[in-house]
């Protein structure tokens, strides 16, 4: 949610700046003082207001192989000249990599989402577009701008804010885990039923209808 251009973000979201000029610069600044050019860098929409042709200018001095995840507002990125500078565009994108020697699997999307495939299993998911309203859910989080310093993060910031989270089961498989428990109740049940018949038939004071 990088909006460049976008004069009126500075007074939507609060941030730190005078101008929408003063505004870019430093946001250039910064990304640049972390992306080399060779890194991959994945943008989860929003980049910038105005005209395609100056939106490509600024692209055009941010290093790094940049992917859009496409935003509510990226109609100047997703026009010429501005789209030939991403090497991808996707409404949502799964990314699979290795940190730490861990295996990791990260669910990208403009939006944040209440549920993602293998949200269940440990799968992360990072999302923009709320401007810092929105909590981690499970494990997600908002990794726009209005977070992070005005600073695109890295994978191992990434990892150390998930290692402060923790996993929430959606809905479907709670209600599996609710059935599992209730099957084991009535399981549970029938054996203790079965145990008290035995107790009767082997009574030998207790006589049974024949």
């Amino acid at each position: 949610d990088s909006h460049i251009g976008h004069s009126n973000i500075i007074k939507y979201c609060g941030r730190p700046f005078e101008t929408k000029e003063e505004h870019d610069e430093e946001l250039i600044k910064r990304w640049n003082s972390v992306i080399s050019p060779k890194d991959d860098v994945y943008h989860l929409g929003d980049v910038g207001f105005g005209t395609s042709e100056d939106l490509h200018r600024v692209l055009q001095r941010l290093k790094g192989r940049i992917y859009l995840i496409k935003g509510n507002h990226d109609g100047p990125a997703l026009r010429e000249p501005a789209l030939k500078r991403f090497k991808f565009v996707k409404d949502v994108h799964e990314i699979k990599g290795l940190h730490d020697n861990k295996k990791y699997r990260i669910w990208l999307s403009h939006y944040a989402h209440r549920t993602w495939p293998m949200s269940n299993h440990g799968s992360w998911h990072l999302f923009g577009h709320s401007h810092a309203n929105m909590p981690p859910h499970g494990l997600s989080f908002d990794v726009g701008v209005d977070c992070w310093d005005f600073t695109p993060i890295s994978i191992e910031q990434v990892a150390k804010k998930m290692s402060e989270l923790k996993l929430v089961l959606d809905y479907d498989n709670e209600k599996k885990i609710l059935r599992k428990q209730a099957l084991e109740d009535l399981v549970r049940q029938d054996e203790q039923l079965g145990r008290y018949d035995e107790e009767l038939l082997g009574n030998p004071l207790i006589k049974l209808p024949e």
